[in-house]
């Protein structure tokens, strides 16, 4: 008779014993055998294993018939209900998975319960695992939800601020990573935040021209006291960890609380703002003081507009002097929108936060593509704490997964063509002005029509 054995768990959660299509229940243990009994009570045949669960005889002969249905069923329903505990995937999605990934028998597909006949269990079983929600700031994180799913300590931070709580969430593993590179992006999110915060805030690692996410927060407020807390804290586990958190390049956006707040506590790091950010910061006010029309019908008034966007490829030495000359040639009819030009990007903000001609990486779409990721995994607007924090955990496997891979060789996307090509105008550009074979209205020209083509800035409108 086979020897090969095989557990499934019973509805209580007891393991149950599978050899040759019967089902056994644990009767007794002693000090080095385990005895099996059949789980149909009327018949009294026994399986012994070892206390390492290794076969070793069938005891007696069963008065009954196989029920391999009855096996694959229950397998079917164990695993749908460790993923229902384990996971924050839909209910119906997990089930309609599982029945794709197991080969049934007929027998054993008439006899399952359908998704909805199995639904009120599967809810009854993950709401038993989901602590109460919060009805406030303050609340106790349990300790599954402070590890990740391998069992690594995952809250970083669980802190009063303000009379309400910031939240830092990643493994020493990935904060190491973090704190190796030279290169950091930032940005939040909104949609995806539970009640009782106001946005989830993540920093980046770039290596290799890859971005990895090293630490998912949740702030109260968007203050520049908050985001100086965030960075302390972090920089408390980089001692903690016996290195230092010092980058010497940061990408985000141009929120000033937290412009504020980087220039304090990373004085020596070059502070750059996201090129991305930018440009829809002029589309935006082109439309907002009503000039999309004129915009799309003169073209001495688009290539003006046009002109601003490409400042920030400008070597910054060249911003002040580009930009007094194109603001005296400009129409009358963009009066507004370069007097909003010069009070908000020549005077209120430094010209080396959004100035970009010396970067290779010139906006954090790295962010917002994880961002766009996160948000299709979650899959719910404002969701629950404890719904957030799971998501957050496989995110952490996704981090792993990508070091992984990067460590084995593995590159990221290839630029496109046009990609290439745009970079290659700009640089020829950026030569022959070097080279004195053209002057600075037309370099600044000549990056204007490289605006123009690139259909990848053109389409943030």
């Amino acid at each position: 008779m086979a020897s090969a054995i095989s557990f499934i768990t019973s509805n209580k959660g007891k393991p149950l014993l599978v050899h040759d299509n019967y089902i056994y229940y644990a009767s007794k243990t002693t000090a080095t055998v385990k005895y099996w009994k059949c789980e149909d009570r009327s018949c009294n045949v026994g399986v012994h294993t070892s206390i390492k669960d290794a076969f070793i005889k069938t005891v007696g002969n069963h008065s009954h018939l196989q029920s391999p249905e009855e096996i694959e069923v229950r397998t079917f329903k164990q695993n749908i209900k460790r993923r229902v505990i384990n996971e924050t995937t839909v209910i119906t999605k997990i089930y309609d998975e599982e029945l794709a990934r197991q080969q049934m028998s007929q027998t054993a597909a008439a006899i399952i319960p359908s998704s909805y006949e199995a639904n009120s269990g599967l809810n009854r079983a993950r709401r038993k695992m989901t602590p109460v929600l919060p009805m406030s700031y303050v609340f106790d994180i349990p300790a599954q939800y402070q590890v990740t799913l391998n069992d690594a300590q995952f809250l970083l931070c669980d802190k009063p601020l303000s009379n309400k709580c910031l939240l830092l969430f990643g493994t020493d593993e990935q904060l190491t990573f973090l704190f190796s590179v030279k290169h950091i992006m930032m940005d939040g999110t909104f949609g995806t935040c539970p009640p009782y915060f106001d946005q989830v805030y993540t920093i980046h690692a770039v290596k290799h021209e890859k971005s990895y996410p090293c630490v998912i927060s949740l702030l109260c407020d968007r203050k520049a006291a908050t985001y100086r807390e965030l960075f302390r804290e972090l920089k408390h586990h980089a001692t903690r960890l016996k290195t230092i958190f010092n980058p010497n390049t940061i990408t985000s956006d141009f929120e000033k609380a937290l412009i504020r707040a980087v220039a304090h506590e990373f004085p020596q790091a070059r502070h750059a703002g996201c090129y991305f950010h930018y440009t829809k910061a002029i589309y935006r006010n082109i439309q907002n003081f009503g000039l999309t029309k004129a915009y799309c019908d003169n073209e001495i008034t688009r290539t003006a507009c046009r002109k601003l966007v490409a400042l920030p490829l400008l070597q910054l030495n060249d911003v002040k002097l580009a930009f007094e000359d194109l603001k005296d040639d400009s129409p009358i009819i963009l009066r507004d929108l370069f007097n909003y030009f010069e009070t908000f990007w020549m005077t209120n903000l430094p010209l080396h936060l959004w100035n970009v001609s010396d970067l290779q990486i010139r906006t954090n779409n790295y962010c917002e593509g994880w961002h766009n990721r996160f948000n299709n995994r979650v899959n719910k607007y404002h969701p629950n704490i404890w719904y957030f924090i799971n998501c957050s955990k496989q995110e952490e496997v996704y981090f792993r997964h990508r070091v992984i891979q990067m460590r084995a060789g593995a590159t990221g996307r290839p630029k496109t063509k046009r990609t290439n090509c745009v970079q290659r105008r700009i640089d020829t550009l950026a030569d022959r002005y070097a080279n004195d074979e053209i002057n600075l209205q037309e370099y600044l020209e000549g990056l204007s029509f490289v605006v123009a083509k690139d259909k990848t800035i053109k389409q943030k409108k």
